[in-house]
Order: structure tokens, then C-alpha cells, then sequence
């Protein structure tokens, strides 16, 4: 048996697709490609896949990573040149032989946020109020938990890095690099940005966010290595 691991795009219209829908499509192609699939055993034989981390709908990305086991290897050019719909490209392949699993893996994902404003924005200084946000001793938020309760989280403890990288007229970039773990927690990227932007006292009407997550890592000796070098 081997393990292919892959990394692809989900952009343009494809950001709409829910995890399972992306499941079923993956499934499809590489049925219609005809590769050696291994699949899994009972009444309802699936092929074995695993995704690193579902990627919330309406949100676009760089670089998802999954795996599939095959039967067999197949030629990397193969894979490579694969076709899916407008949106999604597969971008890197190779095979492994790492025994633990994807989803247990992942400690931070990386976003480009993009936020576009009803007015010009241009006189806020977004970028010294950045540094003063982090400087914070908590920021916090309500979640709701599994159980149906709420419980107060410190955002800032989920945060690994965050800077503003682009402001002109109508337009702010954040990039925010932030945990993505089911043991130490993780912060949605959108919820980030509105936090930040209470905490400028922003008065200008929000036309919408756009989230694209840009990377995916494990972290090795204290330092971040992406999860497709695993």
C-alpha cells in the first residue's frame, strides 16, 4: 500500500463547496483517472482519503493537503496533470511514509484576510494599532463548546503572528498566522478580523471579508514547518 500526499488549490467558485462535497469530487476524478484506489472494508467500501483540516465554505486557499491510499504507485506527472473544475489545481505530489495522521498533525494555519469597506479608510492607522492589539494582556470572545455552553476564550493565546500588509482607499490585508489544533484551540480568521477592527473603533460599514488560507504547519523543535514536508 502507498500513500500519495498531495497539495492543491480550492479557489473561484470551488470555496463553496462543502467538506463533503470536496470528498465526493476527489473521489470522482480519481475514479474517472482510474487510479489503484485502496478502499476501505465492510458493507460500504469507500476509498481511504484523509484531508488535513476542513476549510470553513466561502473560504478560498493556496494550498490544501490531503492523502489517498493507493495500491499501488503511479507516475507523479500523472497526478500532477490531473483535471478538476476551475478552482482546483493540484500543485505538489509525492509519496510517504509517515505514520501519523494529517488532522493530528496540524498546530497553525496561515490567512490572507481581505476586508473591503463602504468608504475610504485610508486616514486609520490600522498599522500602528496592530502592534497595540497584540500588546494586549487578553482579548475575549464567547464560543460555544460540543456540549452546547458557552465558555470565554483569550484570542490572543491563538494567535501566533498577525500584521497589517496592505491598506489603500477601501481595502485592508491582514495576514494572521493562528492555532489550528484540537488541543490547544482554534480562531476562526474572520472572527480575528472583526476583533481587531472593534478594537481600532472602526465606524466604516464592512462590504465583506474575504479569507484565503495560504498555508497549513506542524510545528518541529519550536519552529513551523509546513504540514506537507511531514
Amino acid at each position: 500500500m502507498e500513500t500519495l500526499r498531495i497539495v492543491y488549490t480550492k479557489q473561484k467558485y470551488m470555496r463553496y463547496l462543502s467538506h463533503l462535497e470536496l470528498m465526493k469530487l476527489f473521489e470522482r476524478v480519481f475514479r474517472f483517472q482510474k487510479l489503484p484506489l485502496k478502499f476501505s472494508e465492510g458493507f460500504n467500501p469507500h476509498p481511504k482519503m484523509t484531508f488535513a483540516a476542513p476549510l470553513s465554505v466561502g473560504f478560498s486557499s493556496q494550498a490544501e493537503i490531503m492523502e489517498v491510499q493507493l495500491n499501488e504507485r503511479i507516475d507523479l506527472e500523472h497526478v500532477l496533470q490531473m483535471k478538476f473544475p476551475d478552482g482546483i489545481q493540484i500543485i505538489k505530489a509525492k509519496y510517504v511514509d509517515s505514520k501519523k495522521a494529517l488532522m493530528a498533525s496540524i498546530d497553525f494555519s496561515e490567512y490572507m484576510i481581505r476586508i473591503d469597506f463602504g468608504a475610504s479608510v485610508s486616514e486609520y492607522p490600522f498599522e500602528e494599532r496592530a502592534e497595540s492589539f497584540l500588546n494586549q494582556e487578553a482579548i475575549h470572545y464567547e464560543k460555544k463548546t460540543k456540549k452546547g455552553t458557552m465558555k470565554t476564550v483569550n484570542a490572543l493565546e491563538l494567535v501566533k503572528s498577525f500584521s497589517v500588509i496592505f491598506k489603500e482607499e477601501n481595502e485592508l490585508i491582514l495576514r494572521a498566522t493562528l492555532a489550528s489544533n484540537s488541543s490547544m484551540g482554534s480562531l476562526n480568521p474572520e472572527l480575528l478580523a472583526n476583533l481587531f477592527l472593534n478594537f481600532c473603533k472602526n465606524e466604516k460599514e464592512i462590504e465583506q471579508i474575504e479569507v484565503e488560507r495560504i498555508n497549513l504547519f506542524m510545528t518541529v523543535d519550536k519552529k513551523l514547518v509546513s504540514l506537507y514536508e511531514l
